[in-house]
């Protein structure tokens, strides 16, 4: 075997450990990414379930059976691992946590009347 033969086998087996080196870490970013992801799409659930204890009653009654529509709509298949399923969940979630906090801001930006008061008579305000 000449110099150039063992020089190029050398240099194809650093080639392959370096390869070999940085799939293994591809595939630690991978879960690390995927962890990430489910931790933030678990905590983004704990935050609409607490926030669905603090609508109203009334507000979460007119509201409901559009979001059950949304969520049984979600068709996913998670022993396959697809990235659309991830993709899917996603913008659910995302969806969600708008209509409710949309919701909260509407409640929580009116001015509260009291009940025990009559409301005003605007007519008489504007001096009709």
């Amino acid at each position: 075997m000449s110099d150039g033969e063992r020089s190029s086998g050398g240099k194809t087996e650093d080639l392959y450990n370096e390869v070999a080196c940085e799939l293994k870490l591809l595939r630690s970013v991978v879960r690390e990414i995927g962890e990430s992801f489910i931790l933030r799409r678990e905590g983004e659930i704990e935050t609409l379930l607490g926030c669905l204890e603090t609508l109203p009653r009334k507000r979460v009654r007119d509201a409901a059976p559009e979001w059950l529509r949304e969520l049984h709509r979600l068709k996913v298949k998670p022993h396959k691992g697809r990235l659309r399923d991830l993709k899917e969940l996603d913008r659910l979630v995302g969806e969600l946590m708008e209509q409710f906090m949309e919701l909260q801001q509407e409640t929580c930006g009116r001015p509260r009347r009291n009940r025990a008061l009559p409301a005003p008579d605007r007519r008489a305000e504007s001096g009709e």
